[in-house]
């Protein structure tokens, strides 16, 4: 579940340099002699977030880095860009395809190192610094440093290309190999709280030097000063137990609880200072660091997309707001134009007169604005008509104003009555018209925001999170679907897959399955019972081994299938003859079907996500949505590939596809059978089907151009 790190309060926040130690030593009984498939950069706001694909001798690994904050294993799905970076380019050149020798800390520092084997002279290192802000560094066979992701030149040394990699100077004292004689001594020459010296002195970190203080029983706070010297031998014999139990893997990785029982820190080992905290113990640490940060990177990595949507929605929302306001500021001055045109012709004569007597006093009897103002006062005492609806005059504006019924507005005084009238007549007119072209245009920005609210809510329905892939099973490795009558069914890949199965996984009572033509998955039918195979299970099996033929990338209707038992499949040739990897001997009589018609079923299941189980969603039960833990119940979509009859037993959003020259590529297909299952899904589950793999569907649809096909 995505939780907001700033909502929280953490005990911590990013591994320290014991979690390191820890870490590299799980990283290295996994990674020594693996080899780096690939390097993706994780889209984030620094861009510092690396997922590296390995393949090792557990399998494949990805390996997730945030040098700020964190290294591990992940077992999340984790979001690359379509594009690499220069950055990325140039270490995939340089690293992708090696070997991985080891997988170390520098000393006890906050550096891990994968040391790389080179084709040619001494190894090259990439090289995480998980400090001020992070760094990688690739340093070639002479340890200069080839590239890096920051530049910089420090106080103590300088990350510069073409120069040589320097490491910073250690801090403090190394403890995997201090005695006591130089521990107490260290004590001794030091003054300050107990818990800073050693932290600092030792290189340990506040939380590990609080441990060694509280498993000592001594007051952290306490003066190294006035400490005796059986007390500083307890505080060494303290640290040397922690050092040696790290030291011989005698790890308890667990993560720290807070009273809602969410994570708020991890620990490799069991710490008495969080012992008011709930915990819980997991297998490993790596499992321990991807399970606290994963948490939060959903918010962090996805976010972007959602912040863009409410950011247009919020601009077109002040847009239209402006435009009703000039709606409202439109009508008010159409209606005081009005107004006032009308009482200008109800007062024709006044005004005329007033006009003209102004205009006399100044053109022929020369007056100033200050005379004629004087002059009009007077005839308003002396109560003359025109004078009485005098209120001043503006003298750069050569205007007058005037008020009529308690309406005050402004005349000019080189135009006449009417001529005034007409130009606020006209005024109102634009006023109208800004009325409907601003009505109009807050119709279609209305309309912009009703569509730009639905974009949202969408954008906001499928915001994307971190999905932990349910662990996988032996022969999903393999292409696979389960019967009609619930018999397991693997198909091979490829060359090797096909050879695996058959030399692995076939049994005595299987049964083999094979097209009559080259380029063909081999499919067995799983029977470790000894049950009796149904008619149903063998007619959905050549279906399914059919379509994985290369009678499917050619475009045919159907192809020859036959099956034969596993005693008449032998790796022997003749002599003389040569086998090729992935083909076999087929002795004896085969078991030749009715030729089936290419057509198969891809379809989307959802299974948990947080138990790892095969639980479905439950869209009819309201708090199917929760946990146990009152969390949100998350749902991994499974992708299925299968005869029809087959898979609609296992979901009801499903596909039906056959072959044809003039059909989609697979890439185009996958997107459109994507929308297909977004489409049919129920509005509780669309949030997790948007999240299907589309690699994960291009990996499931047979080879070569298809189209969906109607029922």
């Amino acid at each position: 579940m995505a939780t907001n790190i700033n909502n929280l309060k953490l005990i911590k926040k990013s591994i320290s340099n014991i979690d390191i130690f820890v870490l590299s030593h799980e990283l290295n009984a996994v990674l020594e002699d693996g080899f780096i498939q690939n390097i993706y950069e994780v889209p984030s706001k620094e861009g510092k977030i690396l997922l590296i694909k390995c393949r090792s001798k557990d399998g494949k690994k990805n390996i997730i880095i945030d040098p700020k904050r964190r290294i591990n294993f992940t077992e999340f799905t984790y979001p690359v860009p379509p594009f690499p970076s220069q950055f990325i380019t140039s270490l995939r050149k340089y690293m992708k395809g090696r070997r991985i020798e080891r997988v170390y800390q520098y000393k006890l520092d906050r550096i891990l190192i994968f040391q790389l084997k080179s084709s040619e002279g001494k190894p090259w290192k990439f090289i995480v610094e998980f400090f001020g802000g992070g760094n990688y560094i690739l340093v070639d066979g002479d340890d200069m440093t080839y590239m890096a992701k920051s530049y910089k030149k420090m106080r103590d040394r300088a990350i510069l290309a073409k120069k040589p990699y320097l490491y910073p100077p250690s801090r403090g004292v190394d403890l995997w190999d201090i005695n006591d004689d130089l521990f107490i001594d260290h004590l001794k020459e030091s003054t300050g709280e107990l818990v800073r010296i050693i932290a600092r002195s030792f290189n340990v970190g506040g939380a590990f030097s609080e441990e060694i203080c509280k498993r000592a029983n001594i007051d952290k706070k306490s003066e190294v000063t006035n400490l005796s010297n059986d007390q500083m031998c307890l505080i060494y014999n303290t640290t040397k137990n922690m050092i040696e139990s790290l030291q011989k893997s005698k790890f308890s990785p667990r993560l720290i609880l807070n009273k809602e029982n969410i994570p708020v820190g991890f620990e490799p080992i069991e710490m008495q200072l969080y012992s008011n905290f709930d915990s819980k113990k997991l297998e490993s640490f790596n499992q321990v660091v991807d399970e606290f940060f994963s948490r939060f990177d959903s918010d962090e990595i996805f976010d972007g997309e959602v912040k863009e949507s409410q950011g247009k929605l919020s601009k077109n929302e002040k847009i239209l707001k402006k435009q009703l306001e000039k709606i409202d500021e439109s009508k008010k001055i159409r209606e005081r134009s009005i107004t006032q045109g009308h009482l200008i012709y109800q007062y024709i004569p006044q005004i005329d007169t007033l006009i003209n007597t102004i205009m006399t006093q100044k053109r022929e009897k020369k007056r100033s604005w200050k005379e004629i103002t004087n002059i009009l006062k007077m005839g308003k005492e002396k109560q003359i008509p025109e004078c009485l609806i005098f209120d001043k005059i503006f003298e750069k504006e050569v205007a007058v104003q005037i008020k009529l019924e308690e309406n005050l507005f402004k005349l000019d005084l080189k135009k006449s009555a009417i001529d005034n009238a007409q130009i606020i007549y006209d005024r109102a007119k634009k006023a109208k018209k800004k009325i409907i072209g601003a009505k109009k245009a807050s119709i279609d920005t209305k309309k912009k925001i009703e569509r730009q609210k639905e974009v949202h809510e969408d954008v906001e329905a499928r915001k994307a999170i971190l999905l932990k892939r349910p662990k996988m099973k032996w022969y999903e490795k393999f292409r696979w679907f389960i019967s009609s009558d619930n018999f397991l069914i693997v198909g091979g890949r490829d060359a090797s897959s096909n050879e695996a199965i058959v030399k692995k996984h076939m049994s005595k009572n299987d049964l083999f399955f094979h097209t009559d033509v080259r380029g063909a998955s081999v499919c067995i039918i799983k029977n470790d019972d000894n049950l009796n195979i149904p008619e149903q299970t063998i007619k959905e099996t050549a279906n399914f081994a059919s379509c994985y033929s290369s009678a499917w990338k050619q475009g045919w209707g159907n192809a020859d299938i036959f099956y034969v038992h596993p005693e008449q499949i032998s790796k022997s040739p003749k002599s003389g003859e040569y086998l090729k990897k992935g083909s076999f001997i087929v002795n004896g009589t085969k078991n030749f079907l009715t030729k089936p018609f290419l057509e198969i079923g891809i379809g989307v299941k959802l299974i948990s996500a947080n138990d790892q189980n095969e639980e479905e969603a439950d869209s009819t039960n309201e708090n199917s949505s929760l946990n146990e833990e009152g969390e949100e119940k998350q749902f991994y979509p499974m992708v299925l590939a299968g005869p029809i009859s087959a898979l609609k037993l296992q979901t009801n959003n499903f596909v039906r596809i056959k072959p044809s020259k003039s059909g989609l590529k697979t890439s185009k297909l996958a997107k459109k059978i994507l929308g297909k299952f977004i489409f049919k899904a129920r509005p509780s589950e669309k949030k997790w089907v948007r999240l299907t793999s589309i690699d994960d569907l291009i990996r499931i649809i047979p080879t070569g151009s298809a189209e969906i096909a109607q029922k």
